[in-house]
């Protein structure tokens, strides 16, 4: 198979790729079709094999397709889609052709899928038992800084929160510091593996030009992908590239890394109301090398006075550890329901 999948295998060299069968009711296949060195599954026929229903808007260059549990909206040329009420980037635009819009395969494989049949990542014994919680920064290393902030403090009081908010949960929940010290990147994805993390989850705040705001939320890119991470700032955790068609360590994890960011982004926007700025994909040192599903929330911008001033309120910080808490266990509900 030309893609390590459990869902698609080859049919033919002009069609591409075809899924197998996931349920009754929905098409045994979806035909991959190759545009230039990309491989595109028409937006139609996903939507029809996850059970989307119709167009909802009938423009040429724009879809949507919704029902009571799913929702997935996409528009021509653009690298952002909606699904199930957060922003997703993708690995390749949205191609315009033939009269239809059509979807790389690989975010079919590694965006759609794992959000819109989550079950799929449930496996028999599976359990989620040991959280490590990375407060960014610190020492020597104090992050972005704000106008009457940095993000060294506001990274471990979250943390901090979060790990009390959880407490009870079934969670064994380890943080990489725990006070104004200096950790090294790597001595943070070491920690994470001694400790035996089921689960990693790195948390900052951003930086940006202008009156940029918001929250995202990364996980690792597919072997293949590029990443879609918009960089200010003289960030030490940015992206340290590598080639996009070479493994990382965390790829093992693609389907759930997916699936959490997707909870927590989602739990965070639905409490604050912030502008979703998405869920992206960088190779971040502490990403690409994690052993375990593993995520990096970017929870708002200090460089924008009005959202710093709401993140140095100290209930605004309850509610954004809360929301992560919320949907780390939902995540974990996930897996380990029956």
């Amino acid at each position: 198979m030309r893609l390590a999948s459990r869902l698609l295998s080859w049919i033919a060299p002009v069609l591409g790729l075809a899924f197998a069968s996931v349920a009754l009711a929905q098409p045994t296949t979806l035909k991959a079709y190759r545009y230039g060195n990309t491989y595109y599954v028409a937006a139609s026929e996903v939507a029809n094999y996850y059970g989307l229903g119709p167009d909802a808007r009938g423009a040429v260059n724009r879809v949507e397709y919704k029902t009571s549990s799913a929702q997935l909206e996409l528009e021509a040329d653009s690298r952002d889609i909606l699904l199930n009420g957060v922003k997703h980037w993708l690995s390749a635009p949205v191609l315009a052709m033939r009269g239809k819009l059509w979807i790389a395969e690989i975010d079919v494989l590694k965006t759609l899928d794992p959000v819109l049949q989550p079950g799929r990542l449930r496996k028999p014994g599976v359990s989620v038992r040991t959280l490590v919680l990375d407060p960014g920064h610190g020492g020597g290393d104090r992050g972005t800084r704000g106008r009457s902030s940095f993000e060294k403090v506001m990274t471990l009081d979250v943390a901090k929160r979060v790990e009390r908010d959880l407490a009870g949960s079934g969670l064994r929940v380890i943080l990489t510091r725990t006070a104004d010290t200096t950790v090294a990147l790597e001595d943070r994805v070491q920690f994470a593996q001694a400790k035996g993390a089921d689960l990693y989850v790195s948390i900052h705040f951003n930086s940006g030009g202008g009156s940029a705001e918001g929250i995202e939320t990364y996980c690792t890119p597919p072997a293949g992908a590029s990443s879609t991470a918009s960089f200010s700032g003289n960030r030490v955790d940015r992206d340290v590239g590598g080639s996009d068609s070479t493994a990382v360590a965390n790829n093992r994890f693609d389907d759930q890394n997916v699936w959490l960011a997707h909870c927590v982004q989602k739990s965070l926007l639905q409490a604050t109301r912030a502008m979703d700025r998405g869920v992206r994909r960088a190779r971040f040192y502490v990403l690409r090398y994690a052993t375990c599903p593993s995520i990096l929330i970017e929870a708002g911008f200090l460089s924008n006075s009005a959202e710093e001033q709401r993140i140095l309120r100290s209930e605004y910080r309850e509610l954004l550890a809360k929301s992560i808490a919320d949907g780390i266990l939902t995540y974990k509900k996930t897996l380990e329901r029956p």
